[in-house]
């Protein structure tokens, strides 16, 4: 199945910030395929929408077999790709010197290994989307942590910095052939991300639906207009940093 519609392709999908994303995609007219490694959520999820333009895919974004099978099935029901979304990523507080390489192989693999591979293996249908309707885009999910490392987050810090350093090659290399390239840097979102921030009261958070809404407002942006970065904080981020330490 085609379809006219402009459609995405969006990681994490299955809770959090990839299904705002996903809900956000849908009431903007765009045809979704999501990705997340809980399948029964994914169908949940799903269930909720009611709509013909949803497709799941569960798995492992660390797993390139299941990255060709994901750019392989969008094709074929969809037939081009507007929008690649790249959210999923794992998180995990280790100090300095606690920190194992399993969690370290997990983070690079989730965070950034998947990032760089799954958006190589959708150049083509982007460059697709270019050719149909004059653009395309990638966005991808990083964080405030990318920007400045933070205290018992090193290797996700790192990896998220990874990300932002990502996107900008992506913005120097492709722009000029009309696909953009974004990097969004939350701070906390209220998300299970941040369970570990609960345990001394009520902490004030940036909703799922926040970081949705600024990817609704670089799909509207013309061609011309490119957004290489977005910076979401919380409003104690800037008077206080340390407080997120």
């Amino acid at each position: 199945m085609t379809t006219d519609a402009r459609t995405a392709i969006v990681t994490g999908a299955s809770g959090g910030i990839g299904e705002a994303i996903t809900a956000m995609l849908l009431e903007e007219g765009f045809a979704v395929t999501m990705l997340g490694r809980d399948a029964d959520k994914l169908t949940a999820i799903a269930g909720e929408f009611e709509t013909g333009r949803l497709a799941c895919a569960a798995g492992s974004i660390t797993d390139d077999g299941y990255l060709d099978e994901v750019v392989a099935r969008h094709t074929e029901r969809f037939g081009a790709l507007d929008l690649l979304v790249n959210n999923a990523g794992v998180s995990g507080h280790r100090r300095i010197g606690e920190l194992d390489a399993a969690l370290v192989d997990e983070q690079l693999a989730v965070n950034l290994r998947a990032v760089i591979m799954l958006t190589n293996k959708c150049l083509p249908l982007l460059r697709s989307a270019v050719a149909k309707r004059g653009s395309a885009q990638i966005v991808n999910t990083a964080s405030n942590a990318g920007k400045r490392g933070e205290a018992t987050l090193a290797s996700y810090s790192a990896t998220k910095a990874g990300v932002v350093g990502f996107t900008e090659a992506l913005h120097d290399e492709l722009a000029s052939e009309g696909i953009k390239a974004t990097a969004i840097c939350p701070g906390l979102v209220d998300t299970p991300m941040a369970d570990e921030y609960r345990s001394g009261g009520a902490v004030e958070m940036i909703s799922p639906r926040d970081v949705a809404e600024t990817v609704r407002l670089t799909t509207r942006l013309s061609r011309g207009c490119i957004v290489p970065e977005i910076i979401l904080l919380r409003p104690t981020e800037w008077i206080a940093p340390s407080e997120v330490r």
